[in-house]
């Protein structure tokens, strides 16, 4: 028999409409209206004619599911998610027959709508936009999801939903770490070659070096470095070597050319614009302006 909720072990915390509804200004632009995990979802069924009034999350971190939207049907798979759109008439629920294990959030406020292009890497006009796309859930957001729980479980009082909502912000940003970053293939190969970079910070290293640590052609580890972190692999290196810079002129005496080299930079005056160039002035009045 289909099923809404009522699984073996599952978390599920309705937030009191009027707790978000008297919220102040800073916690009503992105705020939890409900929120849940349920290991396994055997028979989950949830359908919603009129749609839900707070977009929803749903991450399947086992088993599969389906989502049918006007839009269309579509598959959910381990290691997926999707979102549903307020008030869009929907269904969903584990495969037929068989169960998943999900994470879900309902969330609203006027940058719900932002938070949920960041993630998803759609526009609400985008026809994928109702889709499934990649994210395997990480340690970190997994974590947070957790304690955003366990606030609420306390009892929902106006410091407790602050406090949830403070850490929904949180959740938010892991979630869209966990999507750039991919598969946990993914996550280990930027481990390791971060670590090769501490590592080295202060001496020396090379994209061929890198390239060989990763498994990967010098041109396809830069495109993937920038897709995961931002930047490509030698600029990330350079910025790591300008934030140890910044450490020892906060909490040292230690003479700028002195620094310099503990960082790997055989010219200070290419250390200086570097240095310059990465935090908009020289080191010297970085130093000034920390006193």
């Amino acid at each position: 028999m289909k099923r809404r909720e009522g699984f073996e072990n599952q978390v599920l915390i309705l937030v009191p409409p009027e707790m978000y509804r008297k919220s102040d200004e800073i916690t009503r632009q992105l705020y939890i209206t409900d929120i849940g995990y349920f290991p396994r979802a055997e028979d989950h069924y949830v359908e919603r004619t009129g749609g839900c009034p707070a977009d929803i999350l749903i991450v399947c971190t086992n088993g599969s599911g389906y989502a049918v939207t006007p839009r269309g049907r579509f598959e959910v798979k381990k290691g997926e998610a999707f979102f549903l759109p307020p008030a869009e008439p929907h269904a969903y629920g584990s495969t037929d027959p068989g169960w998943w294990e999900i994470y879900w959030i309902h969330f609203s406020g006027p940058l719900a709508g932002r938070m949920r292009e960041r993630i998803n890497g759609c526009k609400s006009s985008d026809q994928e936009y109702t889709g499934s796309f990649p994210l395997n859930l990480g340690k970190e957001s997994r974590l947070i999801f957790s304690r955003i729980c366990a606030t609420l479980s306390e009892g929902i009082s106006p410091i407790s939903y602050e406090t949830a909502c403070g850490q929904l912000w949180n959740l938010f940003s892991s979630l869209n770490r966990d999507r750039k970053q991919g598969t946990g293939i993914s996550r280990g190969t930027i481990r390791e070659c971060l670590a090769l970079m501490e590592e080295r910070v202060g001496g020396s290293l090379t994209l061929g070096e890198l390239s060989e640590k990763a498994g990967m052609t010098p041109q396809y580890l830069c495109r993937f470095f920038k897709e995961n972190t931002g930047h490509p692999p030698m600029e990330h290196y350079v910025r790591l070597k300008i934030q140890r810079a910044c450490a020892f002129l906060d909490m040292t005496s230690e003479r700028i050319n002195e620094i310099s080299c503990q960082v790997g930079f055989d010219d200070p005056y290419y250390f200086t614009r570097t240095f310059k160039r990465i935090m908009g002035m020289p080191p010297r009045e970085y130093r000034r302006r920390q006193k």
